[in-house]
């Protein structure tokens, strides 16, 4: 009995022990997946976290654009060549992201898309009922940098303008005129603005009659057609002005300059300037009429020295000059945004493309752009007829 006893509790004892080892195997085996588990949802979380890194890393830009086929949308390809340009250089840092703004009252509206969408920046609009627009908000879901001033001069602490409209070209070229101009027998006199009448060359003869009249000069302004010319040589002889203002075309103004008196300083924008003509021929031609003009230009087309944009030259080289005055424009509305999305409170860059970019928070929401002072000088500069024609100077080799 005993003996059965012992030999039933020894087979029990000896399926306890085996249920034991068992146990603790399966323990052992849940504890080793349980730690490999952890340890792979660890490095999974540093996986993830490495690639947040990386996304933080590459901020994304909104570039607000008009609707694809517009008239706006082919008049700024060049800027927003000029935009990707820039971006194509750091874009492993950024993300650059179109909006469409189909109308300036919609602008809230993309504006609040492009943060929802994760953007840090949007770089436009470039209209100005649409840079009007943002700068009528209240409040702004992130920054901005219109490529245009606005009406106002007080706009949201987000916004920031870059300025390339033609008062801010007016405002420099009447600086220079009255500086060039200065002198004790001038003082009294005034200067004369010549405009074809046309909607936008009248524009730009009432914005240099403004900013004159904001330094208390006078001046006349006189809208001329080609019926007219044989007249105004008649017509100046007896007058004393101080100066005189194209508000025309390089076309126009050459035709005009003949029948001004040849020791009369004449003044234009880059709209009057001949270097701006595809035709070089004719461009020629025009120089050859409006030597001694004293214009505002590009430093990209007058002393930037080539490091400055040498990635750019391929793309710049191909283009009217029209055209690359809007991409040099948008190459520098890259660099004042990577700026602002630093809060930058002041900064300056003395050799971008498209003028001498300057800003300070303390002087309200714009960067300045100063454009370079020439001269038209139709002289070669090269020995080929077929050479390109230095069509400007640089205003100081000029004695300006």
């Amino acid at each position: 009995m005993l003996s059965s006893i012992f030999s039933i509790s020894k087979q029990g004892f000896e399926e306890t022990i085996l249920t034991s080892l068992v146990r603790c195997r399966l323990i052992s085996l849940t504890a080793v997946l349980a730690v490999s588990l952890s340890m792979n949802a660890v490095a999974q979380e540093s996986s993830g976290s490495a690639h947040t890194d990386e996304a933080v890393q590459r901020q994304k830009v909104a570039l607000i654009v008009s609707p694809k086929g517009s008239p706006l949308w082919q008049a700024t390809t060049p800027l927003r060549a000029g935009i990707r340009a820039a971006y194509e250089r750091v874009k492993d840092k950024y993300e650059l992201v179109e909006f469409t703004l189909s109308e300036p009252s919609a602008v809230r509206d993309v504006l609040n898309s492009a943060a929802d969408a994760g953007a840090m920046l949007a770089i436009g609009p470039v209209s100005k009922p649409a840079v009007q627009a943002v700068s009528e908000l209240s409040y702004l879901p992130l920054p901005v940098v219109a490529v245009t001033r606005a009406h106002t001069e007080r706009v949201p602490e987000l916004m920031l303008t870059l300025d390339m409209s033609v008062e801010s070209e007016a405002e420099q070229l009447v600086k220079i005129a009255l500086e060039n101009t200065a002198s004790e027998q001038n003082a009294a006199k005034s200067f004369v603005i010549f405009t074809t009448g046309s909607d936008y060359d009248d524009k730009l003869a009432r914005t240099i009659e403004r900013e004159l009249a904001k330094s208390g000069v006078s001046a006349e302004r006189r809208s001329i057609s080609p019926e007219q010319l044989s007249y105004l040589r008649q017509e100046m002889r007896g007058k004393s002005f101080r100066g005189v203002f194209f508000a025309m075309s390089a076309q126009q103004a050459s035709l005009l300059r003949p029948y001004i008196p040849p020791e009369l300083p004449v003044f234009g924008t880059t709209y009057t300037s001949p270097l701006h003509l595809q035709d070089r021929m004719q461009a020629k031609t025009q120089a050859n009429d409006l030597v001694g003009m004293v214009t505002l230009e590009l430093p990209a087309e007058t002393k930037l020295p080539l490091s400055s944009y040498s990635g750019y030259m391929k793309v710049y080289d191909k283009m009217s000059q029209e055209e690359r005055q809007m991409f040099a424009v948008g190459i520098d509305a890259w660099q004042v945004g990577e700026q602002w999305l630093k809060w930058a409170k002041d900064f300056s860059f003395s050799e971008s493309m498209s003028g001498r970019l300057t800003y300070s928070g303390e002087d309200g929401q714009r960067v300045i752009r100063q454009l370079d002072k020439a001269v038209v000088n139709p002289s070669k500069t090269g020995s080929a007829e077929e050479d390109l024609v230095q069509f400007t100077e640089d205003a100081g080799d000029a004695g300006l």
